[in-house]
């Protein structure tokens, strides 16, 4: 079983950190096409990874409603922004991937939902979870390692308010779906309550109101983020992340 804590948790846990580690130092050495297939490889699958669980039901059925309304997820909303994020001129999704969601996807290596703590670490569900949160993580460190990308100061306060507006789309939306009502069943990126968030419990508790409790968050974000960009301020880059098709004069490719 996927105990948090227990034998199967670490080992993936040190698994994914030995993986992680050996992609680094390996996309370093090869050459800049090379590094772009990986990442565009590894973009693919996490993105067919996101389809498979929430737009298949793992290929029971199609179901594109259900797809649509797991972007109100922070982790699933990578269905949309990781292939932004390919290409040359949305740095603000490489940006927001780097700042955002990794971190967010990293702590669901510590805490995990029930079903996935019941389910045996080999089953279908455990490792769909776990390799799309893992990809999720990857990527952008992938991208580090390349120096055609780093955390930028003058994208913080950008990436901050895209949190905001992402977080205030995620209440509107939870609000629709529980039917114009703040109490439902749904609570998407925890807008309306904290949930089981250990860290989000005791700002529910100190401002019980939904959405506007996680305001103070984006401060603390704000400053957490402005100390990581100040480390990377002298990382040298060279070149550009991206696939973009440079068109010629006369339309010609």
């Amino acid at each position: 079983m996927m105990t948090i804590g227990g034998t199967a948790h670490i080992l993936m846990i040190m698994a994914s950190i030995i993986i992680g580690v050996a992609s680094f130092f390996v996309v370093k050495k090869v050459n800049e096409k090379t590094q772009n297939i990986i990442i565009f490889c590894l973009t693919g699958i996490c993105v067919f990874g996101i389809f498979f669980l929430h737009g298949t039901h793992y290929f029971t059925r199609f179901d594109i409603e259900n797809l649509m309304v797991q972007m109100l997820q922070v982790c699933n909303f990578n269905f949309i922004l990781l292939p932004l994020c390919l290409f040359k001129r949305n740095e603000l999704a490489r940006q927001y991937l780097f700042f955002f969601s990794m971190p967010m996807a990293l702590s669901t290596f510590v805490t995990f939902p029930s079903d996935i703590e019941e389910s045996m670490w080999y089953s279908v569900e455990c490792l769909t979870f776990w390799i799309n949160h893992f990809l999720i993580a990857l990527i952008p460190i992938l991208m580090l390692a390349t120096r055609r990308f780093k955390p930028r100061i003058e994208y913080v306060w950008k990436v901050v308010l895209s949190i905001f507006v992402y977080f205030l789309i995620a209440f509107i939306g939870n609000f629709i779906l529980n039917g114009f009502s703040i109490m439902g069943p749904h609570n998407h990126s925890y807008t309306m309550e904290a949930g089981s968030i250990m860290i989000l419990e005791p700002l529910f508790k100190l401002i019980p109101i939904p959405f506007v409790y996680l305001l103070p968050v984006l401060l603390v974000l704000s400053a957490i983020y402005y100390g990581v960009a100040k480390l990377f301020h002298k990382y040298n880059t060279h070149g550009n992340f991206g696939c973009v098709i440079k068109l010629k004069r006369g339309g010609e490719k």
